[in-house]
Parts: C-alpha cells; sequence; structure tokens
C-alpha cells in the first residue's frame, strides 16, 4: 500500500476542497468560508480571500476562474482570484434526492475538477455521480458512478479519475469512460476530504485535524 506522508496543516480550520496549481495549492475552508493559496513546501498562505460561499466542500481553478461547490445550499460558485463572486450555478444532478427528499438543499455537490479541454467535473452525494459538465452551458456530457455512498474530492491524473470517499476510507481510480474502479487506496487515517493530483502525488485534506497529506502514485 502507498505510504500516507503528513505534509503541513492547513492556517483555515476546516479544510474541504483542493486544487493543485504550478504556483501552489488552493484550498477551500468550510468554516470560515475563505479560499487560500498555499506554498507547497511551508503551507503558508500566499492568498487569503473571504468568499461567500458556504459550508463548501470543492473547489477548481480553470481559466483564471476560481470554483466552488457549496454543499449545504446547492450552490456552484463562480469566483473571482481575489474571492469575489462572479455567478451562481446550480449543480448537476438537481433530479436526484436524498432518501429524505427534503429539497434541493441536499443535492451537496463535492469535489470538483477543471479539465483542459475547458469541461469540468463535479462530484454530487446524493446522486453518486461523477458528473462532467460543460461549464459555459451547465450542459451535463456524461456521468459514472461514484464507487461509495460518500463521494467527495476528486482529481484527474491526467488519464484517469480519483475519486475518495470519506464513509469508506478509501481512495478509488476510475476509468471516466464506464466508472469502473480501476485501482484502490485505503486511507483509515486521516479522513479523506479534498483531492488534487500535483507532481505524481495525490495529495488529500482532512477538515477535523486539519491535516494535508500526500500520497506517490508514480
Amino acid at each position: 500500500m502507498p505510504s500516507i506522508d503528513d505534509m503541513w496543516i492547513t492556517p483555515g480550520p476546516r479544510p474541504n476542497g483542493l486544487q493543485a496549481a504550478d504556483d501552489g495549492l488552493w484550498v477551500i475552508d468550510a468554516d470560515n468560508s475563505h479560499i487560500y493559496k498555499l506554498d507547497y513546501e511551508t503551507g503558508e498562505a500566499m492568498v487569503d480571500s473571504p468568499t461567500d460561499t458556504y459550508k463548501s466542500s470543492g473547489m477548481t481553478v480553470g481559466d483564471g476562474v476560481v470554483w466552488v461547490a457549496s454543499t449545504h445550499n446547492s450552490r456552484l460558485y463562480k469566483l473571482n482570484e481575489d474571492g469575489s463572486t462572479i455567478e451562481y450555478l446550480d449543480p448537476p444532478g438537481m433530479g436526484a434526492r436524498d432518501p429524505r427528499d427534503k429539497g434541493p438543499e441536499y443535492i451537496r455537490p463535492h469535489g470538483m475538477e477543471w479539465m483542459d479541454d475547458r469541461t469540468m467535473w463535479v462530484s454530487v452525494k446524493p446522486a453518486l455521480r461523477n458528473y462532467l459538465i460543460n461549464p459555459e452551458t451547465m450542459e451535463v456530457i456524461k456521468s459514472i458512478p461514484t464507487p461509495g455512498a460518500a463521494p467527495h474530492g476528486i482529481a484527474w491524473d491526467g488519464e484517469t479519475l480519483w475519486c475518495a470517499d470519506r464513509g469508506l476510507g478509501m481512495v478509488h481510480r476510475l476509468d471516466a469512460d464506464t466508472g469502473e474502479v480501476l485501482d484502490e487506496i485505503p486511507v483509515p487515517d486521516p479522513e479523506v476530504h479534498g483531492l488534487t493530483f500535483h507532481d505524481g502525488a495525490l495529495l488529500f485534506c482532512c477538515d477535523p485535524s486539519r491535516r494535508v497529506c500526500r500520497i506517490e502514485i508514480s
């Protein structure tokens, strides 16, 4: 099993979403709703911007825009890098209801991943699907199932999609066309929330402990 190595803890109290960039690691915090860009070596904040997101769980960055999945009000936020909101959008999976069927507040989008062809993956918990969407039109291009019942962060390694499941304590590598599980990595500790891929490794964050950890996979 690949080793799970601690890097550092985040400045915010509840890190939930991650996105690797060339010049730093983006983090969305579910408690203070700040977006951070952190130094890979030290964890120090190079960007620390408040947002109007709410209890968010996922984020990605592409084309100069920061995207955040705001879990408890079922919104996708399109932000400037200073944290200001450009637009609010509905997540995919609005037709899929939580078993309690209490309305759209339970759609709960989680992980996000911007793709080089200007599409974007969004993981949605009640639907138990990872959706590939056109972020300009919000049209669903395709979707694949999640392996477990508590999908959280997702990451693209250049060929396949990785999906973290907090309930199972597992990260799965998926065929992006079929959803077939190609590999899996147990993550018994700490809890796996946000997930991203950088420099041959999966990076993930743990909400309760603020830890950011690295799993070398190449």
